[in-house]
């Protein structure tokens, strides 16, 4: 048995939106930039793969893959 207690980033979403002044010469009314982080970072002491995914099987995390690292990035166009 052993202590499954984590604190997990889970998702994060940084974006910019530019000025008017810049979106009007291409004709947009607004255009924002963005990126997206999922699964970014887990801090634990679990010697498992997930404390999340984690057993109810003898304590058993069931050799479950731990959750994905994933980026997005994006643009918002308006006209």
């Amino acid at each position: 048995m052993e202590n499954g207690d984590f604190l997990r980033l889970k998702t994060v979403q940084i974006g910019y939106t530019l000025p008017s002044s810049v979106t009007s010469t291409i004709g947009a009314e607004k255009l924002r930039l963005y990126v997206t982080g999922e699964n970014l970072a887990t801090l634990t002491k679990y010697t498992g793969y997930d404390p999340e995914i984690g057993g109810n099987i003898l304590g058993i995390d069931r050799g479950y893959y731990p959750q994905a690292r994933s980026f997005m990035f994006g643009i918002n166009l308006q006209f």
